[in-house]
């Protein structure tokens, strides 16, 4: 019984269910990867690992930026719309 795309809403076709082509199928799956799609958890983060993420953002952003004149504040609200404590 086909079903409906959850991409674009098209009938969905055997090589590719549920989803009606590649493309739909690469469209949902790079949903995934940029963090568009999460599964809800009840799960406190780790502070010492997010801090660690954010420092190697801010480390990334600064090399690819090139701006030696830039405060790691000014880098990191660039990356994260949030203060950390």
């Amino acid at each position: 019984m086909p079903v409906k795309c959850p991409t674009c809403g098209t009938l969905s076709v055997q090589p590719y269910s549920p989803f009606c082509s590649e493309r739909c199928a690469s469209v949902d799956l790079g949903n995934w990867f940029s963090g568009k799609y999460a599964v809800p958890t009840d799960a406190e983060p780790d502070e010492e690992e997010l801090d660690a993420i954010i420092d190697a953002m801010e480390t990334e952003n600064a090399d690819i930026s090139g701006d030696d004149k830039a405060t790691d504040s000014q880098q990191g609200a660039e990356i994260m719309p949030f203060q950390r404590k």
